[in-house]
């Protein structure tokens, strides 16, 4: 069973990635974005339903709340992209990616809450200076840090095939036990042989979690750095209005709502790339891909990043 999910998030990812390619996604795009026009209107008039004191208008407000954050997370971003290119390149858990999606969103609305009340708070800032900052500044920044953890894949997976050609087949201590190759099978789960028993090296599991939080603070930073573009909206909305503990909590909704979609994307890209690992064991290259699939998740998120920013 678990086989063919493997399969199918392969060939749909695939299928995406084809249809990204060919513009065919501009309609998503377009949904997206008029949905969020959409949402802002009704979060203005569920803002003004709240100040004057209409039954059940919080829960609406959440609601509404929680409905943008899935609308603007289906739509082209930062995040989602970051999440699935590191997820179909290296070797995550498909649970510590989804905590990083949570974790990312609800970091993304603490930033807004932050930038919001420290710039009116603190430097007495204008609306329109802070919504600039966010959406113009801050996005910049954040796509330099996407970009930079992209290079950061790029070196490690070139790295590690440097290392795989420089390798050579350690020769047997005796005759009963086989030479070890990359492709050489440890079977207990620990780095164990399956020959002799014995540790040989650590698997690319416990390399992952060697590495793991480094790299979690590193996505997390790149995401967060970017607010939501509906949380300053409702931030501002409501502290003007004297609602400042009913719009930090509705911008928290909202990184629910967002994660929501952050979270699918994640499993659907380590499914993928634990597609593409069975098909590459079963032909025996499964040490050979996994650099390849880092290296070029890397190259990916540079270049999406780099366009993004209007580079090239």
């Amino acid at each position: 069973m678990r086989t063919a999910i493997v399969t199918v998030s392969a060939l749909g990812a695939l299928a995406l990635l084809v249809l990204w390619g060919a513009g065919g996604l501009e309609g998503v795009s377009d949904w997206a974005q008029a949905a969020q026009h959409r949402f802002q209107s009704r979060l203005a008039d569920g803002l003004r339903a709240l100040h004057a004191g209409q039954p059940g208008a919080l829960l609406a407000l959440w609601g509404m709340c929680f409905a943008y954050g899935f609308a603007h997370a289906a739509g082209p971003g930062h995040g989602k992209f970051l999440l699935g290119a590191y997820g179909a390149g290296t070797q995550v858990p498909m649970g510590r990616l989804m905590g990083v999606g949570l974790a990312a969103s609800v970091a993304q609305g603490i930033s807004a809450v932050v930038l919001v009340y420290g710039g009116v708070l603190i430097f007495n800032a204008t609306r329109a200076s802070v919504q600039h900052m966010g959406e113009v500044w801050l996005d910049r920044a954040s796509l330099a840090a996407i970009a930079m953890v992209g290079l950061w894949l790029v070196w490690r997976g070139a790295r590690r095939l440097r290392a795989q050609g420089r390798a050579r087949p350690v020769p047997a201590l005796d005759h009963h036990h086989p030479p070890h190759t990359p492709d050489h099978a440890h079977g207990s789960g620990r780095g164990a042989c399956d020959t002799c028993g014995h540790p040989h090296g650590p698997t690319m599991e416990e390399v992952a979690q060697l590495r793991g939080w480094r790299d979690v603070v590193a996505l997390i930073g790149a995401i967060a750095l970017r607010p939501c573009t509906g949380a300053l909206f409702l931030l501002i909305l409501t502290w003007r209005m004297g609602l400042v503990w009913q719009g930090i909590a509705g911008v928290l909704v909202m990184a629910l709502g967002t994660a929501s979609v952050t979270m699918g994307v994640a499993a659907l890209a380590v499914l993928a790339r634990d597609g593409a690992l069975g098909w590459a064991r079963r032909l025996g290259r499964v040490s050979g891909i996994v650099p390849v699939l880092e290296l070029g998740a890397g190259l990916v998120i540079v270049i999406l990043a780099l366009n993004m920013l209007k580079i090239f």
